[in-house]
């Protein structure tokens, strides 16, 4: 070949795309003993990062339930706030 290509394929992408890839990288680099004692290291190295997507995903949803239980607390609150509001407006029409 007339050309040197460049083996980092990783600088095509996007800066922050590429931070996301490394970062990606990294997390899956945990489970390196795991893939390179597969016969197919590449596909394996894909199911451990395939893993380490899922996990991010299932602590994502994690944090959206918490995050949903707080506003429908808050929610519930203000309903009942609302509610008494009402009950006192009520009574001092009444009156």
């Amino acid at each position: 070949m007339l050309f040197k290509v460049a083996d980092d394929w990783k600088q095509n992408l996007p800066p922050e795309d590429e931070v996301r890839m490394n970062n990606i990288i990294k997390r899956v680099a945990k489970h390196r003993n795991a893939f390179r004692a597969s016969k197919d290291v590449k596909v394996a190295q894909l199911w451990c990062a395939l893993l380490e997507m899922e996990k991010n995903q299932e602590n994502t949803s994690k944090d959206m339930r918490k995050l949903r239980m707080i506003i429908e607390g808050f929610a519930d609150v203000i309903k009942r706030v609302e509610s008494e509001d009402k009950k006192l407006i009520e009574s001092l029409e009444k009156f």
